[in-house]
């Protein structure tokens, strides 16, 4: 008996070391932006698997149209909702005018590429206020809010999170899948816009006058939408009854634990950053698997003159009968097979050495020798991947930061062309990529840009891991993060309150100075006159 009861109690002991780390694992509430199956979203969702692999419970809120959308089933189908816990919250049917709004309708985008930055933000700015409305009447959410968590990790610009962190006091931290250039300027400050670029410009860090005069109005530009959303949202947070914990989506940069920022030295020009901004450098980046059926066949097939990736990111898989008719006569004329992320009607003029589908292995074929070229709009997750595997590019960029980050490889790294959307027409595209392909240059900039990448003290994921564990173990990180820098006025920030004074006191001692020389000069006068009569 005693025997027995003693085996029982080692296998309980067994059973129970199995869980420890489970049990013992972090509530964490994960918040990404799901307006669109994109990079912002895919890499957010990385992290969120990241955190379920290191044995913590992820809650992830995500729309119940997103979760019907097809790319988003086509891609997470086999691994979303065995990796979290999963709250949807309910959206109305979406606006027949807003389907039209789409990459195929030419007339939309072409108006897309006539808008810069702050024009785009404040266009798609009901895509941002109107989540917040439908989260906070969702009933699901509401509940949600009453439970406890450790940490909240949200998207920069998702609000809710913001609101649900200072109602619970609840760590918060905030992802940017565009690097240091977060919408909200104040959440990743940009210290001198002198040399820092103040919102998605085509501008280095060293800028001439006019530069320097556009760098400033788009960063203005830039704050003015802002606040305009943010108004807009504290709104609706009121409404429904939220109080003070409004202002915290406004005052985000006082109380996030930290930024996590998709950034990187190679390709980022340098900028002073303080402690709680954490770069991650590509941490999405996943492993190449060796080539499957009909894959591993075309790239056989493909010969000495190897092959061209083409892909323009989940966004644009889809394109207006111009630009795709355009891009398929430029294709057929090279003698590479080219791999196309394509989705939609068949272009005309479609040549036999061009394959295309809506979902290519694109980290596997970057990764393969026989690579030629990567064709690209150049978006936050391919700029790392051409980086990664020190693959020389075409850049093609539609909106948003992709000029940014084309320019980038262009001027920093020097391992791409750039050929603007607006006015491409196919010979020049092909001229390009021809230059790209047999100019060995860019394939020398790329791999030495690739070997100073790779040259890291920690991989990115580790340094992911750490720094979220970090928050949760100490229960929030107010210490990496300047009180000064987010609480002084305008006025002492500019230290104009100093210069003030310095003013008035210099202003002071020459009136003064002024006032005992013009005394002395009419005393001597006197004296002058006193000795003539």
């Amino acid at each position: 008996m005693e025997l027995s009861q003693k085996i029982m109690i080692t296998l309980c002991c067994l059973v129970i070391s199995c869980f420890p780390l489970y049990c013992e694992g972090s509530k964490i509430l994960l918040f990404p932006l799901d307006v669109g199956y994109n990079s912002k979203l895919m890499n957010m969702l990385k992290l969120g698997r990241m955190l379920t692999k290191a044995k913590h419970q992820v809650t992830c809120v995500i729309s119940d149209r997103m979760r019907e959308d097809a790319l988003f089933k086509l891609a997470e189908r086999e691994t979303f909702d065995s990796s979290f816990k999963v709250i949807s919250y309910k959206t109305p049917p979406v606006d027949p005018d807003v389907m039209q709004l789409n990459t195929e309708n030419q007339g939309f985008l072409d108006a897309m590429i006539n808008k810069d930055v702050p024009e785009i933000v404040q266009f798609f700015s009901p895509t941002l206020t109107e989540p917040l409305d439908y989260m906070l009447q969702d009933k699901t959410i509401a509940q949600l809010a009453t439970e406890e968590f450790d940490l909240i990790f949200a998207d920069e610009i998702v609000f809710f999170p913001r609101i649900m962190a200072a109602k619970r006091n609840i760590p918060i931290i905030l992802y940017s899948n565009f690097g240091p250039l977060t919408a909200d300027t104040d959440i990743v400050p940009r210290y001198s816009l002198a040399f820092v670029n103040g919102c998605f410009n085509r501008f280095s860090d060293m800028m001439t006058f006019s530069q320097r005069m556009e760098n400033v109005w788009e960063y203005l530009r830039m704050r003015w939408v802002m606040s305009d959303i943010y108004s807009e949202s504290e709104v609706i947070c009121r409404k429904h009854g939220y109080g003070e914990s409004c202002d915290n989506i406004r005052g985000i940069h006082k109380t996030v634990n930290l930024v996590l920022m998709n950034r990187n030295d190679v390709i980022h020009y340098p900028a002073p950053y303080m402690p709680h901004i954490i770069s991650l450098e590509g941490f999405f980046l996943d492993k190449p698997k060796p080539l499957n059926s009909p894959y591993k066949e075309i790239v056989q097939k493909s010969g000495k003159h190897g092959i061209i990736v083409v892909s323009f990111g989940s966004m644009f898989r889809r394109l207006g009968l111009k630009h795709r008719n355009i891009f398929a006569k430029a294709f057929s004329a090279m003698p590479q097979t080219v791999i196309w992320s394509y989705e939609g009607e068949t272009p005309e003029g479609l040549g036999e050495n061009t394959f295309v589908n809506k979902w290519i292995p694109q980290t596997d074929l970057l990764a393969n020798p026989a690579v030629q070229l990567f064709v690209t709009q150049c978006g936050a997750s391919s700029l790392f991947e051409a980086l990664n595997y020190g693959v020389p590019v075409v850049c093609i960029p539609f909106i948003g930061d992709q000029e940014y980050n084309c320019l980038k490889l262009v001027e920093r790294v020097k391992s791409a062309k750039n050929v603007p959307l607006k006015g491409i027409t196919s010979r020049q595209l092909q001229s390009t990529m021809e230059e790209v392909i047999n100019n060995i240059t860019y394939r020398e900039n790329a791999k030495k840009a690739a070997l100073i990448y790779h040259d890291q003290p920690i991989d990115p994921r580790k340094k992911s891991l750490y720094w979220i564990e970090y928050v949760i173990r100490h229960k929030g990180a107010p210490h990496l993060r300047s009180a000064g820098e987010s609480q002084l006025s305008f006025f002492q920030y500019y230290l104009l309150d100093i210069a003030s004074l310095v003013g008035v006191v210099v202003f002071a001692a020459v009136i003064s100075i002024a006032f005992v020389m013009k005394a002395a000069i009419k005393g001597l006068l006197r004296t002058t006159k006193s000795k003539e009569d």
